[in-house]
């Protein structure tokens, strides 16, 4: 599933939640993120048509078992290209989750494997 460099965000901000709190709630997400709860509403809604993710009763966003899929492979992804833009590339915090999130959102699957490969070769 291709996915939006905000939805990738998002998926991993709701996984690395629920790791930690047990659940993701709505204005952690906002607070991690930085963003306004309406914006968070907003895409939850749209993960929710997806089949990313469930809403529960008190406003916490669950993974489905597609979405925890999904956030698991782009989890993966992103611990090894990460510290690729950090370290090799020479890249600010900032700067190389930017361009880890851009890489994944837009480069095709194939490319992102190949890459990830190289980078673990070496």
């Amino acid at each position: 599933m291709d996915l939006s460099g905000a939805k990738i965000r998002y998926l991993l901000v709701i996984y690395q939640l629920s790791r930690e709190k047990g659940a993701a709630r709505s204005v952690d997400i906002a607070i991690k993120l930085g963003v306004a709860r309406p914006s968070v509403h907003r895409m939850l809604s749209s993960m929710v048509k997806m089949g990313l993710i469930h809403m529960e009763p008190r406003g916490a966003a669950s993974l489905t078992e597609d979405g925890l899929k999904e956030a698991l492979e782009y989890e993966r992804q992103y611990e090894i290209l990460y510290p690729f833009f950090s370290d090799y590339v020479g890249l600010s915090d900032y700067d190389s989750e930017l361009s880890t999130i851009a890489a994944l959102s837009s480069l095709p699957s194939v490319c992102i494997d190949a890459l990830c490969k190289k980078v673990t070769a070496n």
